[in-house]
């Protein structure tokens, strides 16, 4: 019988224990803690484990309602790790909207001009609203994710026990 390779022989990070904070990827170059969707660190497992236990208890007073972009089972198992509140998924699909819109609305720009340029006055507007609807319902997602990042934050240490406290501190 042929032996298969293990998935953890390929992994790059050396697998130390659970609670180890060298087991994990270091932070992406640049990242800025303050913005909620950058790479970040675990916190560590005794912080995670409060945070989950605090959302079971709690889950009916403190969880935002679900909304697809700002509220969804991502943002819960990124505020569990890190304390940030917070969806990649949604930004990146916020980021890609607008970028696609940004070369659909040149592409059609060039065309109408070429052939319609009695229409040129109209396609500033067009792209104003196609580019920057995207970017507005980003920053307004990431407003809401702020204040549910502080309003769970503060739920969590306003209950958290003395040990969460000592391993927030160490």
């Amino acid at each position: 019988m042929r032996k298969s390779s293990s998935l953890a022989n390929m992994w790059p990070f050396k697998n130390k224990g659970a609670g180890d904070d060298e087991d994990a990827p270091e932070e992406a170059a640049g990242a800025d803690k303050n913005d909620p969707s950058s790479a970040s660190k675990s916190d560590p497992a005794k912080i995670v484990l409060a945070r989950v236990g605090f959302l079971l208890e709690n889950e009916a007073d403190v969880l935002p309602a679900y909304h697809v972009f700002n509220s969804n089972s991502e943002c819960i198992a990124v505020w569990c790790k890190t304390g940030r509140w917070s969806s990649l998924q949604s930004d990146v699909f916020w980021h890609t909207t607008a970028i696609g819109n940004a070369k659909s609305t040149t592409l059609m720009g060039l065309s109408l001009a070429a052939t319609q340029p009695w229409l040129i006055p109209a396609l500033p507007v067009a792209a104003v609203a196609a580019i920057g609807t995207p970017y507005l319902v980003l920053h307004q997602s990431k407003k809401k994710c702020e204040e549910a990042t502080k309003q769970l934050t503060d739920g969590f240490w306003a209950q958290a026990s003395n040990e969460v406290y000592v391993e927030a501190v160490e």
